[in-house]
């Protein structure tokens, strides 16, 4: 998820994040990071099937925590989350449904490491089995240490509960894993200073200073809690369990040439009208730009990749001569067969129907 993204242990952000000329992708999150959040809405309430119909999510998608959604689309959600919530306090009060599955087989290793320092030190390999919608810094301050995280989502308003949710959790599951209070010595939030009421909130998760209108986003730690001894450790499970994240991480990285994975999901998608250019971007986990800069890149449009791909699922319809020429339409998402019979002529030089013939003839 966010929780544990990109850590870099330094105080310097990656070039990604320092390149503001770009369209910065919002990256992806896992379903087991976003229960999170689904379950504070369930306890107030809320009305997840609408919010999903909505944004266009896939609810049976959420029932499987090993896959993952865009953080655009995350975004998206959560945004529709806090309309409904009206709950000021939404982010931070998701922490309390932290548990080791929140951070995918991440959390697990987690639980099995020597001391939170060993947990560190595992963050930066499997940070995205969670997600890398955000960047974590983890640097030195003398005999302290901070750790702070930059989201990289853009409304403010999801942005700061996302901030909220993930500093929290640290600190949460952090105390779960060494089975006592371990409070830190200064919380730095971004956020403008809330309401008494809620700054007491905040007092009762975090237990520390707390600084608002501060330029990061960080929590700040005696080093010494970086040599606690976890209760729950188990080296040989640990061993076992990180094999299995590297070959997870190895199937969610392997790179495939976009124009291939563009045309995978244009397939799927066509049938369904939900296939044009943004809906294409989402399904990658990038935005718009980011498709349509990747593709000039390689000297394409979209315009061009979708009709590539339709007109070789029409041809292996026409040819196949099982789904008539108004089905076929349909199959390809045209909202009326003699938009289909245009365009493919206008394309072959030939009606469908004649392209039917001639493969059958020969």
């Amino acid at each position: 998820m966010s929780n544990f993204s990109h850590l870099s242990v330094n105080n310097k952000l990656p070039e990604k994040q320092v390149d503001a000329g770009l369209d910065n992708d919002l990256g992806q999150a896992s379903v087991a990071a976003i229960n999170q959040y689904l379950q504070l809405a369930v306890e107030q309430k809320l009305d997840i099937d609408t919010i999903c119909q909505t944004i266009k999510l896939d609810k049976k998608l959420l029932s499987d925590n090993s896959q993952h959604i865009s953080g655009q689309l995350f975004q998206q959600l959560i945004a529709a989350l806090l309309i409904q919530s009206n709950d000021d306090l939404f982010g931070l009060h998701t922490a309390k449904y932290v548990q080791p599955g929140s951070y995918s087989v991440l959390g697990y290793i987690s639980m099995n490491c020597e001391n939170l320092g060993q947990v560190i030190s595992k963050i930066q390999p499997f940070e995205k089995l969670v997600g890398d919608m955000g960047i974590t810094t983890f640097s030195p301050l003398g005999e302290q240490v901070k750790i702070s995280w930059h989201c990289q989502f853009t409304d403010p308003n999801v942005k700061r509960h996302m901030v909220d949710n993930c500093l929290a959790s640290w600190l949460t599951f952090a105390r779960y894993l060494v089975s006592h209070d371990s409070n830190p010595s200064e919380l730095r939030l971004s956020r403008h200073q809330p309401s008494l009421s809620q700054q007491q909130e905040y007092q009762a998760v975090f237990k520390c200073l707390i600084r608002y209108g501060q330029s990061e986003n960080a929590i700040i730690f005696d080093k010494t809690l970086l040599s606690v001894p976890l209760n729950k450790g188990d080296q040989q499970l640990l061993t076992t369990l990180e094999s299995h994240a590297q070959s997870l991480v190895s199937n969610l990285t392997t790179e495939v040439d976009i124009t291939t994975q563009l045309k995978m999901e244009l397939e799927k998608a066509l049938r369904t009208g939900t296939f044009h250019q943004q809906d294409m971007a989402e399904k990658l986990g990038i935005s718009a730009k980011t498709l349509q800069r990747r593709l000039a890149v390689l000297g394409l449009k979209f315009q061009s990749i979708l009709d590539e791909t339709r007109l070789d699922m029409a041809k292996k319809y026409l040819a196949n001569n099982v789904l008539n020429l108004n089905q076929i339409s349909i199959e390809l998402g045209f909202t009326e067969p003699r938009s289909f019979y245009r365009w493919f002529n206008k394309i072959t030089q030939q009606t469908p129907g004649d392209y039917r013939k001639k493969f059958l003839i020969n």
